[in-house]
């Protein structure tokens, strides 16, 4: 029996882990995708695809402050692929509801990416 759910949650891991793969994928992050199969590194995917910095991994350390800033995280990160910001309750209250949510965003064709960045034209530019 325990062999079985041992099984069963590398299954889950590993689809899971594919998910954000393909998530990343879908934001143009090709070279830095692999990054969903290692956990700490796929947080920092994670704040990668949301445009913030990879220092918001030591807001995890401060006891109040990480859960705070994990529900701001993960409502841009439901924003950045199109979704209600709402769906965070999911991840509240019912987690495993949640990570399904991700496992069909991450293989739907229908989701896409919404922050891209404009590129910039080469030369000289003026910013006001």
């Amino acid at each position: 029996m325990t062999g079985f759910l041992i099984l069963l949650y590398i299954a889950v891991y590993f689809v899971a882990c594919g998910a954000f793969f393909q998530l990343a994928k879908k934001a143009g992050m090709d070279d830095i995708a692999w990054f969903a199969f290692i956990p700490i590194l796929s947080t920092i995917l994670q704040l990668k695809l949301i445009k913030v910095s990879a220092w918001w991994i030591l807001i995890g350390l401060v006891p109040v402050a990480n859960l705070v800033f994990s529900i701001i995280m993960q409502i841009k990160l439901l924003n950045a692929f199109g979704k209600n910001g709402a769906y965070v309750l999911f991840a509240i209250f019912l987690a495993p509801v949640y990570m399904i949510l991700w496992m069909v965003w991450g293989y739907s064709s229908q989701t896409t990416y919404q922050l891209y960045e404009p590129p910039v034209p080469p030369g000289p530019h003026a910013s006001f």
